[in-house]
C-alpha cells in the first residue's frame, strides 16, 4: 500500500511536529508501505524522507513540480528516492499524488498542505476516487478547521460530513489499523 503523505516543509513549528513526522514515517516503514510526499530534501519533507528509509523504508517516491522549483531557491530531489516523478504544474503534482496513492495521511501543515488536503477531500467528495484518509489532528491542530466543515455541513453547503470523508485522529497509533479495516464508504450523489 502506497500512502500519500502531505505536510509543512517548515522545521521552525516545533520538536513536537518534527517528532511526529518521524514516528509516522517509522511506522509506514515498518507496516511495509510505500510513501508518496513532495519528493524534497528541504525541511520537514527531508526529515520524513530520512526517518523513513533510516526505518528500512522500501518505496518512497517523490513528486515534485517545475514550475514550483522554477520560483523557489534550493528546490531539489531527495537523493535517495525510490521513484522521481517531475510534473509541469504544481496541480498536476497533486493530481499525481492522488492518482498514484492507496491512501492518505494528512499531517500538520500551512498553506501547500491546505491545498493538497482539499484536492485529496474533495476528490473522495466527488466520487471520483474511493481511498482512505487520515487527517491526523495532533495537538488540536486542526480544530478551527474541523469546526469549520462542521457548520459548513451544518448550513448545507455539503451533505456530506468531514468525518464521512476522512478518519480524524489525534494521535498515529490507530492510523495503520484505519487502512487495514477500510471499507468503502457510501456517500451520498450531489447533484441529487
Amino acid at each position: 500500500m502506497k500512502i500519500g503523505i502531505t505536510l509543512t516543509s517548515s522545521l521552525s513549528v516545533g520538536q513536537e511536529y518534527i517528532d511526529l513526522t518521524h514516528i509516522v514515517a517509522q511506522m509506514l516503514a515498518r507496516e511495509g508501505c510505500g510513501v508518496v510526499y513532495g519528493g524534497t530534501e528541504y525541511g520537514m519533507m527531508a526529515e520524513l524522507a530520512k526517518t523513513y528509509k533510516e526505518a528500512g523504508g522500501k518505496e518512497l517516491i517523490g513528486v515534485m513540480s517545475e514550475e514550483l522549483k522554477a520560483v523557489t531557491k534550493g528546490y531539489k530531489a531527495f537523493e535517495n528516492l525510490d521513484q522521481s516523478i517531475w510534473t509541469n504544474q504544481m496541480g498536476e503534482r497533486v493530481r499525481k499524488i492522488i492518482d498514484i496513492s492507496d491512501g492518505f495521511i494528512i499531517l500538520p501543515g500551512g498553506y501547500g498542505t491546505l491545498l493538497e488536503m482539499m484536492s485529496i477531500i474533495g476528490g473522495k467528495s466527488d466520487k471520483i476516487y474511493d481511498k482512505p484518509i487520515v487527517l491526523l489532528n495532533y495537538n488540536h491542530y486542526y480544530d478551527p478547521l474541523l469546526k469549520f466543515f462542521d457548520e459548513m455541513q451544518q448550513k448545507q453547503f455539503s451533505k456530506i460530513t468531514i468525518r464521512e470523508l476522512a478518519h480524524v485522529c489525534e494521535t498515529p497509533e490507530d492510523i495503520v489499523d484505519y487502512f487495514k479495516s477500510y471499507s468503502t464508504t457510501a456517500l451520498p450523489d450531489k447533484f441529487v
